[in-house]
């Protein structure tokens, strides 16, 4: 019922040793769903803008666009800010809400926690949670403890999702392994495995009934400097809902420094 959009570490902490103090994305993604004649394709795009006004914080604004053949048009716009708060802590935040759809959140709070241990302060232990409010009766709590190892040259990120949605207070869960290569300037390339379930009970049957079905996400994506100040990004995916659908995804956008 409820999918987890993460935006890497990286980005942050890549970004704010950087010499620049905006960052501005621009990007589509387009995703083919099989059976297509059930579930089409689906569209989107959006623009983000990072700010850094002193050193240490972080905010971003977003703003999406997105169609379903099946299930109509629909926007979004999330704000959100990264802080550092001591050498060893540093959080995240972020609010979402979209436009009235079947799928787009009518909002969503998210805040992680995410402290620096270790002698280069490389180690970072998380924990975060996330509430989602649906269009319908349908909400969502989730909490995720993490932990991320950045090296010379590449990051490894490990997270555990435990997710309950109501009505009904079906408990799920899911795990997501991301590893990036690359160095801020250059370039980054990542891959990321999420797999588990999703629960959430169907409500507007006679008698209502719990669905519980088994998902696999994986995604490559890179993220390349033709200049010091600008850089393509792009990006392959696949999504396989058992006893649902199959979904392959691919994304590409321009970012700029200034």
């Amino acid at each position: 019922m409820s999918v987890l959009r993460l935006i890497p570490s990286v980005v942050l902490i890549g970004f704010s040793a950087y010499a620049y103090d905006f960052r501005l994305e621009v990007g589509g993604n387009y995703e083919y769903l099989s059976p297509n004649a059930t579930y089409g394709s689906w569209k989107s795009g959006f623009i983000r803008l990072y700010h850094r006004p002193v050193q240490g914080f972080t905010y971003f604004l977003e703003g999406g666009v997105f169609s379903r053949k099946h299930e109509g048009d629909a926007a979004l716009g999330v704000l959100g800010a990264y802080k550092d708060w001591s050498p060893w802590l540093y959080t995240y935040t972020s609010f979402s809400t979209g436009s009235n759809s079947t799928y787009l959140p009518k909002y969503r709070l998210d805040h992680e926690f995410n402290f620096k241990i270790g002698e280069k302060r490389n180690i970072i232990p998380s924990i975060g949670f996330t509430y989602i409010k649906y269009y319908d009766v349908h909400k969502a709590y989730i909490t995720y403890p993490g932990i991320s190892y950045y090296g010379e040259g590449f990051v490894i990120t490990y997270k555990h999702f435990m997710n309950r949605s109501d009505p009904g207070s079906v408990n799920s869960s899911s795990d997501l392994v991301s590893i990036g290569i690359g160095q801020e300037g250059k370039s980054w390339t990542y891959l990321d495995i999420s797999y588990g379930k999703q629960a959430y009970l169907v409500t507007y049957l006679a008698n209502p009934q719990e669905v519980r079905q088994k998902a696999l996400y994986i995604s490559l994506s890179h993220r390349h400097w033709i200049k010091k100040d600008l850089g393509l990004f792009g990006g392959l995916s696949y999504f396989k809902l058992k006893e649902g659908y199959e979904k392959y995804g691919f994304q590409t956008g321009i970012f700029k420094d200034f």
